[in-house]
């Protein structure tokens, strides 16, 4: 365990000059995750900056005709408060269903949105009430803020203050829950305004909380379980591991989202007898091996060239500091992650083995060997094939490039016994935040990257998933 220095703020001026003096300092709110981290040498923050003494952030007060809760609310303060009983009985619903007692009465309400796990109830209620959470520099509404797995808007030196609910006309929250950890298996909230809009927002599928449109659209558009009798959660959505298919998640999603709707109407919330989650023809994590494609606006020769680029890679990797040819075809790569309470430093060598096109309408193809340490979590390995074919676009008369990729892990250590499948949905996101950069280089965007993930950190999302057996 690293000797980590304790500071104790009693204002938001003290934790921002904190934060200002220790820019490797992490604050410290309910500590569920951040402390068990640590622990495990997971991070090494040079100081804990608690906030449990910054009496601003303890607030559940109604301000222009929202609800403000602070940062620093506990679950079971919320859960208790009369005056969110009598506004927004949702809320109190869903942080009564939070684990177990000892951890509602130390988790809170900012810790559990800076952290954003795939299967916490927080990110689901906040998103369907359309929410904006507040921070030291700004307001971001709540279809801003999760960007994804264990992922938000917020930026370096950025924390939440707390967190602002607009009154609604009806809203309500239900899950069905991993029996050991009280993590949501799926969580559905349906929140309805007051001019009629509904709004659907679904936690637990594995990828970070997401909204539900179709069947949004559909209660808008009529209120009622009916308006859902022809809509079926798609299944690709969903996740598939040890607790349950991706097929299993889908459909309690249509499940539990009527039953909610079913409270406020009073209509039976039965499934329709021939309405099934929608399963599309793709490959499944199960069968060890990922892949993707993407169309890129550009010749596949110019694709080939910024490819072999190493200044081009650094700028696509996310999360890559620095990135040199150590000799060729062959190249190191320094990468920060920073997920959660997670923030470590990776070197990763990179091999490239290309190879030459047959002939001159052949496709060009290489081979990728990532290989990289996680800590006491174990090693990893990924060998990527990537092959680019030429596609003519006959309106435009432009040659453009289909990019077609494979990847296959290898893991060791801890990271191996919690299984691929929790890695690769990972994989595929960060795979998709690469080519969606790397779309913009070829395009010409000069924008700088967002560099808050890496393309090793696959490895770290499944550090979080670890890290849950130990809150629990």
């Amino acid at each position: 365990m690293s000797n980590t220095d304790y500071l104790r703020p009693r204002s938001i001026a003290e934790v921002s000059q904190c934060l200002a003096s220790f820019p490797e300092a992490q604050l410290l709110a309910g500590g569920q995750s951040l402390l068990a981290a640590w622990r495990l040498g997971l991070c090494k923050p040079t100081h804990f900056v608690d906030l449990q003494d910054v009496p601003d952030l303890n607030d559940i007060r109604s301000e222009d005709g929202a609800l403000w809760i602070g940062a620093m609310c506990t679950h079971a303060q919320i859960a208790a408060s009369p005056l969110i009983v009598s506004q927004i009985p949702m809320l109190r619903v869903l942080a009564q269903g939070i684990a177990d007692a000892q951890i509602r009465n130390v988790g809170t309400i900012g810790g559990a949105l800076a952290n954003n796990d795939p299967a916490a109830c927080w990110p689901a209620g906040v998103l369907a009430m359309d929410a904006s959470i507040v921070t030291n520099h700004r307001v971001i509404p709540a279809d801003a803020f999760f960007e994804g797995l264990f992922s938000t808007a917020l930026q370096n030196g950025e924390w939440i203050l707390g967190v602002r609910f607009p009154r609604v006309a009806w809203a309500h929250y239900l899950k069905f829950e991993q029996a050991a950890s009280r993590f949501a298996l799926v969580g559905v909230a349906v929140a309805r305004s007051t001019r009629g809009q509904v709004r659907v927002s679904i936690t637990g599928l594995g990828q970070g909380v997401t909204r539900w449109t179709d069947a949004e659209t559909a209660l808008t558009s009529q209120w009622g379980v009916h308006a859902l009798n022809e809509l079926a959660f798609d299944a690709e959505a969903a996740q598939t591991d040890v607790h349950a298919s991706g097929f299993y998640r889908a459909h309690l999603v249509s499940v539990l989202t009527r039953r909610a709707v079913a409270i406020d109407t009073g209509e039976p919330s039965l499934m329709p007898p021939t309405r099934t989650p929608v399963l599309r023809e793709a490959p499944t994590p199960s069968q060890g091996r990922l892949r993707g494609s993407s169309l890129l606006q550009a010749s596949p020769d110019r694709v080939w060239q910024q490819l072999l680029d190493p200044a081009v890679l650094q700028r696509c990797i996310p999360g890559c500091a620095a990135m040199t040819l150590t000799q060729p075809e062959h190249y190191q790569a320094l990468i920060k992650v920073g997920l959660g309470p997670i923030s470590a430093t990776f070197t990763t060598q990179i091999a490239l083995f290309t190879e030459p096109p047959q002939a001159s309408q052949s496709p060009m193809r290489c081979r990728l060997v990532l290989t990289g340490e996680a800590g006491a979590l174990g090693e990893g390995k990924a060998t990527v094939f990537v092959q680019l074919d030429t596609v003519h676009d006959p309106q435009t008369k432009h040659i453009n490039t289909r990019l077609n990729w494979q990847a296959t892990p290898e893991l060791t250590g801890k990271i191996a016994q919690l299984g691929n499948r929790l890695m690769d949905a990972t994989a595929l996101n960060l795979s998709q935040q690469f080519f969606n950069r790397f779309s913009g280089v070829l395009s010409g965007d000069t924008t700088p990257p967002n560099q808050k993930f890496s393309l090793y950190a696959l490895t770290t999302n499944v550090k979080q998933w670890f890290l849950r057996f130990f809150e629990r």
